[in-house]
């Protein structure tokens, strides 16, 4: 417990240490209203640490994150997946868009492979 305590405080000290460090090196006064406003976001992380990991609420939040994390990876791969398809089925690939070359896709593939070019 008295670890956890000193833990946070050390956490505290580090924080207002780096955001004197910040404020002190800005050029312009122009960021330091956005640079203050981050990091009073993060003070209240800070803050709130103690409390989140006292209500596990971290670990909830993580698997969260992580279930969300891998929801998005296998909607992209479906959606490059369905790409493929389209691209497969008429005859299209990446390499013709980009110069806008109308060649089909084994023609060019032929001469890639066994061409030897000017």
């Amino acid at each position: 417990m008295t670890d956890t305590l000193y833990g946070w405080m050390r956490n505290l000290a580090c924080y207002f240490i780096f955001l004197s460090a910040v404020m002190h090196f800005l050029p312009d006064n122009n960021y330091k209203k956005y640079i203050q406003f981050y990091m009073g976001l993060l003070l209240i992380l800070l803050l709130l640490s103690p409390v989140l990991d006292f209500l596990q609420l971290e670990n909830k939040i993580d698997a969260g994150v992580d279930r969300y994390m891998e929801e998005e990876e296998r909607d992209r791969e479906e959606w490059e997946n369905y790409a493929r398809e389209i691209e497969e089925e008429y005859g299209w690939n990446k390499k013709s868009e980009d110069t806008g070359d109308t060649q089909p896709q084994d023609e060019e593939d032929s001469l890639q492979e066994g061409a030897v070019g000017p």
